[in-house]
């Protein structure tokens, strides 16, 4: 039975020279953390460090006395060999067959655990008697492989290390340690308790303490109900907080462990509410982060560092094209190349990779460096490639097997010829990661211990499945708000405890049984998750080693989630403590900041337009009518937002692609007789020649995926095109006058350009077409004081008086959509009701002539009040958000008021 002890009588027991083991490395942290601040609270300036050791770190200074005596010489297996062995014994494969590596690397995992818990309980001798079922016969058969394998080969499964210390103690090969304290220990499986008696037989004296921190005069212990999960993890951010600044000006430090069921899939939110509350200053973007008041105990997969990533891409884009994302991820990454052509490498990425017009999903090195020399940007922004591939061209024989120790090289060196990890100085966290990635390809090396030569393909997958099992944790900066799972705090001192997310569906935690061993033996044994009761007893004894550990404790949760309705864990409101409201918790701050705020009137008059020639066209009096705000932060102050890019012929490309083709065919074909007179399969051919022209012949097509693209876009478009042609039979006699025809107009104060898609002679007069191929266009957004669309209207005054004869949109859509949208002054111009198409053209165009003489006299004179049309609509893609400040509340209460007045009429 471990004794109930205080930390300070541990601290006595460190300064006195004793060996202090604890469940976890993050314990002997924690208690080397508390001696050296013991030592200097004595005076002291130079010291003995503590000699703290977790369990695992204890067992391996006993085997390494082991080996220097020479008493046992077989080869320790680390993670990445025996997970290796295992593959090979799951996968029936032998060296060169990698064929079911993917399923056989999940496989290995759960044998080698089944592994691992066989050899806790001593349970390696009954697998095959207890092997019920094809899962546990399975697992026995394995399992006597690997064991013989090892025998053969001298290899010493991590698994089997309690049971081999003990063998060695018992036979005096090892001497046992003289004095040994563990502290913090809970429950103890087989296999240790066996190594424990076996020094206590051969003379050791040991001795269990069981951590207490002693309760302060002041400390709470409350549970503490939240509306939702948001509001859980905030109160508790505020409720650390205070706490810490409580402790701090009583002159003390501050210690708090928040535990959580799932750290993982908390992390991102429950790190943002910690740096937004308790770490204001580090919410700039970029800032160092390597020093946080709060830090995750458990760490992260190496492989999800950026830094990592970036060289682990590098590595497969070596082997095979890579997605571009990845791509874009390379040539943006401050990892890779220098620092001073990275804004030129993220142009290249937004304007030519990202808008390349033929859609790959993957690309390689030589066709990304083929892009670069054919980039307006030129080629200095990918110069860092070079290298690398001037590198690979001298390592192209990747596929020649070699060892794991010759593939670690040439991965570093494929890193340096990358210039990873940059030239910009690292945060400590990325040095860390430096560090790591050297250890991971020392680890890589180890698997040379069967002799295997394997190619680089083989490599990089064990490297890949090393990167993804590695956990990275930098060492710890002994921040005072530590976050972590109930089981890594085991062992553990704190000043105040926080259980968040404590359900009955999180707490206790549920204990499983491994379905590789056979059911007969795990109860036979009583191993996890065989029995109720002894689960229900070892979360009792967790809970109250947790709640001796520390002073102050909350136990927090949310009524509701996303699932619906939660309640307290029963095991906690057996408890019987008090609640308190996650709003109630934290006191309002009672001086809140009081600022004063100064209105001052901006009547200062814009200054006038440096000339009455206006870049934008149309698009200047279509944003002063959608928004006056929004005309003058895109047209006047250039305030617009940045394209999206995409992969592929976009909607403007496969627009600019269809209105060449058209033009490109009515220039040969000019007039509707002369179409008419075609047969349908002249049209087609002159219509796929037209295309072909229209498509850029300095596209780099590479491979049948880039042909079958492009065929699929001609095809697309010359179905489209032919049923548009129909479409053009329907109206009234034309011939076409001109094609993409660029005029100035005056409208008002303003000179616009423009460019008419299309006009036709039709009945002494002209008729103006605008392809379209958006879903959207409709003439009704010609019409009003503030028209959608005043492209056409615009367009309309360009004719002399009396000349216009129509205008209508030529909506080139595929299905119903397909048709002729317009105005005409006499039927059967263009096609449709003539009710709804035929008006007074004339008074139409004045009537636009006013409107849009209106509007260019607004942008002019600077009319730029925030007052979308339509909101929110009008306001959807709007990229002006962040400047125009707009309060929607007062828009919904007119549009409010307006909908009553009409429904009181």
């Amino acid at each position: 039975m471990p004794l109930s002890t205080p930390t300070s009588t541990i601290l006595d027991a460190l300064t006195a020279g004793d060996l202090i083991v604890t469940p976890s490395e993050a314990a002997s942290r924690g208690l080397r953390r508390a001696f050296d601040a013991s030592q200097r609270e004595r005076g002291l300036q130079v010291w003995e460090p503590a000699h703290v050791l977790s369990w695992g770190q204890w067992l391996d200074s006993l085997w390494s006395e082991l080996i220097v005596t020479g008493a046992d010489t077989r080869l320790l297996l680390n993670e990445a060999q025996e997970h290796d062995l295992w593959r090979e014994v799951v996968s029936g494969t032998r060296e060169g067959d990698e064929t079911t590596l993917g399923s056989a690397d999940s496989l290995a995992d759960m044998a080698r655990q089944a592994w691992n818990l066989a050899n806790a309980y001593g349970a390696t001798p009954r697998l095959r008697a207890f092997a019920t079922t094809h899962d546990a016969r399975t697992f026995a058969g394995w399992a006597e492989t690997f064991e013989r394998g090892c025998e053969q080969r001298d290899y010493l499964s991590r698994a089997a290390l309690e049971t081999t210390l003990r063998q060695h103690i018992e036979t005096g090969n090892l001497a046992a340690p003289a004095r040994v304290t563990l502290a913090g220990f809970g429950d103890w499986v087989p296999a240790q308790t066996e190594l424990l008696d076996a020094m206590r037989s051969a003379g050791s004296s040991l001795v269990q303490h069981a951590l207490e921190t002693q309760p302060q005069p002041d400390a709470i212990r409350v549970v503490v109900p939240a509306d939702n999960e948001q509001n859980e993890l905030l109160a508790i951010a505020r409720w650390v907080r205070s706490f810490i600044e409580r402790r701090q000006a009583k002159g003390q430090n501050a210690h708090v462990g928040v535990l959580l069921p799932d750290v993982e899939t908390d992390r991102p939110v429950l790190e943002a509410i910690f740096r937004e509350v308790l770490a204001p200053e580090l919410q700039q973007i970029g800032v160092d982060l390597s020093s946080t008041p709060y830090e995750f105990a458990g760490g992260k997969s190496i492989s999800s560092l950026p830094m990592i990533a970036a060289v682990l891409d590098l590595a497969r884009w070596t082997q095979a094209p890579l997605e571009l994302g990845k791509v874009s991820a390379l040539l943006l990454s401050p990892y890779l190349g220098s620092l001073d052509g990275l804004s030129q490498s993220a142009q290249f990425d937004a304007y030519d990779l990202r808008q390349a017009k033929l859609l790959r999903p993957e690309i390689d090195l030589p066709s990304l460096l083929y892009l670069a020399q054919r980039s307006n940007h030129g080629a200095a922004p990918l110069a860092w490639l070079h290298p690398l591939s001037a590198f690979l061209k001298k390592n192209e024989t990747r596929s020649t097997p070699r060892s794991f120790a010759d593939w670690a090289e040439f991965l570093r060196s494929l890193a340096k010829a990358a210039n990873w990890p940059g030239e910009r100085p690292l945060t400590g966290d990325e040095f860390q990661a430096t560090t790591a990635w050297d250890h991971l390809l020392d680890q890589l090396a180890t698997l040379d211990f069967r002799g295997r030569r394997v190619p680089f393909a083989t490599a990089l997958r064990a490297l890949e499945r090393q990167a993804n099992a590695a956990v990275f944790a930098p060492p710890s900066n002994d921040a005072p708000v530590q976050i972590m799972s109930p089981a890594n705090a085991l062992g553990m001192t704190f000043d105040a405890l926080v259980f968040a997310r404590a359900t009955d569906e999180n707490w206790p935690l549920v204990e499983r049984t491994n379905p590789l061993l056979g059911w007969g033996l795990q109860v036979s044994l009583a191993m996890r998750g065989t029995s109720q009761p002894r689960a229900t007893e070892r979360a009792h004894h967790a809970m109250d080693r947790l709640l001796a550990s520390t002073s102050d404790v909350l136990f927090t949760y949310a009524t509701e989630n996303a699932d619906g309705l939660q309640r307290l864990s029963p095991a906690i409101a057996d408890l019987g403590w008090p609640q308190i409201e996650a709003r109630n918790l934290n006191p309002p701050d009672t001086s809140p900041l009081q600022l004063q705020v100064d209105l001052v009137e901006d009547l200062a008059p814009l200054p006038p337009l440096p000339s009455s020639k206006v870049r934008g066209g149309a698009r200047v009096l279509q944003l002063q009518a959608a928004c006056g705000f929004r005309a003058f932060a895109e047209m006047r102050l250039g305030a617009s937002e940045l394209e999206s890019s995409n992969a592929g012929f976009d909607a403007r490309e496969s627009g600019s692609l269809l209105h060449n083709a058209l033009n490109r065919f009515w220039k040969e074909v000019q007039t509707q007789a002369t179409l008419q007179a075609m047969p349908r399969e002249a049209r087609k051919d002159l219509l796929n020649r037209c295309i072909a022209e229209s498509i850029d012949k300095d596209l780099n097509i590479q491979g049948v995926w880039d042909e079958a693209y492009v065929s699929l876009q001609k095809e697309r478009l010359q179905r489209l095109l032919l049923q548009w042609l129909d479409k053009e039979l329907e109206r009234g006699s034309f011939q076409v006058q001109h094609l993409e025809h660029d005029e100035f107009i005056g409208i008002g104060p303003l000179d616009l350009k423009l460019r008419i898609d299309r006009l036709d002679l039709v009945n002494d007069g002209v008729f103006l077409v605008d392809y379209k191929t958006s879903y959207s266009s409709d003439p009704r957004n010609w019409l009003g004081e503030r028209p959608d669309e005043p492209q056409l209207p615009l367009y309309a005054l360009l004719p002399d008086a009396g000349e216009l004869k129509g205008l209508a949109f030529a909506k080139v859509r595929p299905g119903r959509d397909m048709k002729w949208l317009g105005y005409q002054d006499t039927e059967g111009l263009i096609p449709g009701t003539p009710a709804k198409t035929v008006i007074d053209m004339q008074r139409q165009v004045e009537e636009w002539r006013t409107t849009l003489t209106t509007l260019a006299e607004d942008f002019a004179n600077g009319a730029a009040a925030v007052h979308p049309k339509d909101y929110p609509t009008t306001c959807i893609h709007c990229a002006q958000r962040l400047l125009c400040r707009l309060d929607p509340t007062t828009l919904l209460t007119a549009n409010e008021d307006s909908e009553e007045a009409e429904e009181d009429n």
